[in-house]
């Protein structure tokens, strides 16, 4: 089992990739292809990085001293993905939101009930799973 500091720092890693490919894909996607759920998704993802950043640094970790974040999906290049109208990048999504959610299954496991950690871990993994449609609802943490 990973130390609680390096379980959030792992999540900080995807979160931060992800929201970086986010970001150089919207510029690709055309309004009403599917923007509006990368959208949301990148609006929601900066909200929890900043609080996984807040408990990171509390916990004396500074972010920038962390290993740069992976453009964890290069494959999020639209315009090469071979997307098929909303529903293939809808479909595309729900895949690497997947990914962030084994994330976040990942970090919250060295956590114990009652740990304020878990609390925002568990209603950040929540947030995704409602936001993806109930996409895996029995995954979530409780």
């Amino acid at each position: 089992m990973q130390t609680k500091n390096d379980a959030m720092s792992e999540l900080w890693r995807v979160l931060s990739g992800t929201q970086t490919a986010y970001e150089t894909a919207l510029k690709d996607l055309d309004d009403g292809s599917g923007k509006d759920l990368v959208t949301e998704i990148t609006s929601m993802r900066k909200d929890n990085i900043e609080q996984v950043e807040k408990y990171l640094s509390e916990a004396g970790t500074d972010v920038s001293e962390l290993e740069a974040p992976k453009r964890v999906y290069s494959a999020l290049d639209w315009t090469s993905a071979g997307i098929d109208g909303q529903e293939g990048l809808e479909a595309l999504v729900r895949k690497y939101e997947a990914n962030v959610l084994d994330a976040y299954d990942r970090a919250i496991e060295p956590y114990a009930a009652g740990d304020p950690e878990l609390q925002f871990l568990t209603e950040q993994y929540q947030q995704l799973s409602r936001k993806l449609g109930g996409l895996t609802p029995d995954r979530a943490a409780a």
